[in-house]
């Protein structure tokens, strides 16, 4: 993971985490002096979660009540997702929008995506409403995979084809999201792989279900936040 502030113009530390928040996340109010990270799309995202160097009960991550620096316009870096299986990669310049994940996604992540990836024709030329941040670099983003077993609430392992593993091409410290396409989608981290398991650093909250749900690999991008 590369620093998520690269040329900040503002920064502001007096807001608390309302739960698990990943570093880099978009994040908007919860309540007075809490934010949270986003769901599906919104509009009004306060900033970015700043990294910490703090240690932290779950490295990578804020938890609850602690202090979140965010970071509300400048250049910073933040998770992408293609959000689809026949990606379009991210050129500079192209708009960015909060990704719309999980159906009736109720579940904190904070990603982003390219205008309108989610239909498959993406956008990302053309600012829109949803426009909140603008790529300043070409990127090569990754195809969503199915899973290739069901996974329950809790689990930790989340098992793919070899093919689908190589094609995500992770690591240890990577994050992803899990998706259940007509539920829920949650941001989370590698902290083992072999060719055909995910070792999840945090235990799912969500379902998946053999062939039908998703893991996104994240990608870092830097952006100019509009």
């Amino acid at each position: 993971m590369y620093p998520v502030n690269v040329n900040a113009f503002d920064v502001i530390g007096e807001m608390k985490a309302a739960g698990t928040i990943a570093f880099g996340a978009a994040v908007i109010r919860s309540a007075a002096k809490t934010v949270k990270s986003t769901l599906d799309i919104v509009h009004n995202i306060l900033g970015i979660a700043d990294w910490d160097f703090v240690e932290k009960d779950e490295d990578g991550f804020y938890s609850q009540y602690d202090p979140v620096p965010i970071i509300t316009a400048g250049r910073c870096r933040v998770w992408v997702t293609s959000n689809e299986t026949g990606k379009e990669d991210l050129e500079a310049g192209d708009y960015l929008e909060i990704a719309d994940l999980g159906g009736s996604n109720a579940l904190p992540v904070g990603a982003f995506q390219q205008m309108s990836a989610e239909t498959g024709t993406c956008t990302g030329d053309v600012r829109e409403v949803g426009s909140l941040a603008r790529a300043l670099a070409d990127v090569t983003l990754t195809d969503v995979e199915l899973v290739a077993d069901d996974l329950a609430v809790g689990g930790t392992a989340v098992t793919l084809s070899e093919a689908d593993m190589t094609n995500l091409d992770l690591a240890v410290g990577d994050y992803i999201v899990l998706e259940d396409l007509d539920g829920n989608a949650m941001i989370n981290r590698v902290k083992a792989v072999t060719s055909t398991v995910i070792t999840l650093q945090l235990p799912s909250t969500v379902a998946l279900a053999n062939a039908t749900d998703a893991v996104h690999k994240l990608h870092q991008v830097e952006v100019l936040l509009l």
